[in-house]
């Protein structure tokens, strides 16, 4: 039971770390593999909206979801309002250029 426990708090602690507060709007630069595996990105400031980086070195694309739905940050999809959850703004890996 110890050991489970151990592991998880690790997880918590690791899964934390990752997140670094933004204040921003969330566009990531779209300059890493990963912003690109992940391709849909929260928009910090409308919950109607994301980011979707297309491709490699090019700046990522605003888009909006449907009437009546939010983005969900943990799902990476457009949910309806009913399933929302808000979760703290954290900072893409990389920026666009300014």
């Amino acid at each position: 039971m110890k050991a489970v426990t151990l592991v998880l708090c690790t997880l918590v602690v690791t899964i934390a770390a990752r997140c670094v507060r933004d204040n921003g709007n969330g566009e990531p630069g779209c300059k890493l593999q990963e912003e690109i595996s992940q391709k849909y990105w929260r928009h910090h400031h409308d919950p109607t909206a994301y980011w979707e980086c297309v491709s490699m070195n090019r700046p990522a694309e605003q888009r909006r979801c449907g009437s009546e739905l939010a983005f969900h940050a943990g799902l990476l999809e457009c949910v309806p309002w009913d399933e929302w959850e808000w979760e703290p703004p954290c900072a893409p890996p990389s920026r666009p250029e300014a």
